[in-house]
């Protein structure tokens, strides 16, 4: 029996139903017991994991209200529900072959340096041919996980095949996951570059996330960019996150701050971002930026006084006072 005649989460028997998801592209393939347990929302895990490796965990029908991250059904609607010992393989089971340590990368909800290490310890060449050949027959999901990996754990090795996917992440809505592989396997600026140029080809409701890729470049070029294109009302506050995550600088934030809106509230919320915090996005705590060109911490309270006095409205004083009332936490990077 052929792999594409095998059910995708048993990987045993034959396909019996097509059953449609989210992507109307890649619906599931299973045998009659994987469909009706994967529709109850009952997969064992073993079942569910050989299915997220192909689809992604996100889609609807594996996402994490459903599942967990190895597996284990919460909201079975089967009764006597039971693994039967069909067990999600660990890491290091999954790390005795490529294509098994590809599948963990692809299932975990968000894969750290465990996971891209083990895969740094295969071939580069393999492991590119095998990123390449899941990009190619795989969900939009699949593809995001493919950058992360090429990013991750095969850097410059995969330049040429980040570079022949832009086209295809851009299409996808995938811009910002791309952009992770293209400033870590692109040399500079090319990888930026390359970035800014799709940007400005993103439909506006897309626009918001698609922006956020340009963090991973960690570039005041992107400060730039900022000042071009920052909205004029409804500053949200991931303009601030991108700020702080670009090499950001005390004197920037003074000349923002003077600037008046949309840059002054671009520049306060940055600031709050500086701020470790629970509940702070994910990537602020991955790769903790701190602000530069900080001489003394009162350099900061300064520039505080100076936007209440210019913008004294609830959210130019609400930030300021958070700011200020966490002064000693800011992360600063203290100039000589």
């Amino acid at each position: 029996m052929s792999d594409q005649a095998v059910c995708e989460a048993c990987r045993q028997a034959a396909i019996a139903e097509i059953v449609d998801d989210d992507d109307p592209a890649h619906p599931y393939r299973l045998c009659e017991r994987c469909a009706e347990r994967l529709r109850h929302r009952a997969l064992r895990p073993l079942e569910w994991f050989n299915l997220a490796a192909v689809h992604g965990w996100a889609s609807f029908l594996l996402h994490d209200d459903f599942y967990d991250q190895d597996g284990e059904a919460s909201q079975p609607e089967i009764d006597g529900y039971a693994n039967d010992g069909l067990l999600a393989p660990t890491l290091a089971q999954a790390s005795a072959s490529l294509p098994r340590a590809v599948d963990f990368c692809v299932t975990r909800w968000w894969p750290g340096e465990a996971e891209y290490a083990a895969l740094r310890s295969f071939a580069p060449g393999d492991l590119l041919d095998e990123i390449a050949r899941r990009a190619g027959r795989g969900s939009d999901p699949v593809l995001s996980a493919m950058f992360g990996i090429a990013a991750n754990a095969l850097g410059p090795v995969a330049a040429d095949w980040v570079r022949a996917q832009r086209d295809r992440a851009l299409a996808g809505g995938l811009l910002s996951a791309w952009c992770e592989a293209a400033a870590k396997c692109l040399p500079a600026p090319e990888g930026l570059d390359l970035a800014i140029n799709a940007l400005g080809r993103v439909e506006a409701r897309a626009f918001r996330d698609a922006k956020n890729g340009l963090l991973w470049f960690r570039s005041r070029r992107v400060l730039d960019w900022i000042e071009t294109h920052a909205p004029a009302s409804n500053v949200t506050e991931d303009w601030g996150r991108l700020a702080a995550l670009s090499d950001l600088d005390l004197a920037r934030v003074k000349g923002w701050i003077a600037a008046g809106r949309p840059l002054s509230l671009i520049a306060l919320d940055a600031l709050s971002e500086f701020v470790p915090r629970p509940g702070q996005a994910p990537i602020m705590r991955q790769l903790e930026p701190a602000l530069s060109g900080v001489g003394d911490r009162k350099e900061i309270e300064a520039v505080l006084a100076m936007a209440r006095a210019a913008d004294p409205t609830p959210r130019t004083m609400r930030v300021a006072d958070f700011v200020s009332g966490r002064l000693g936490e800011v992360r600063v990077v203290i100039s000589d």
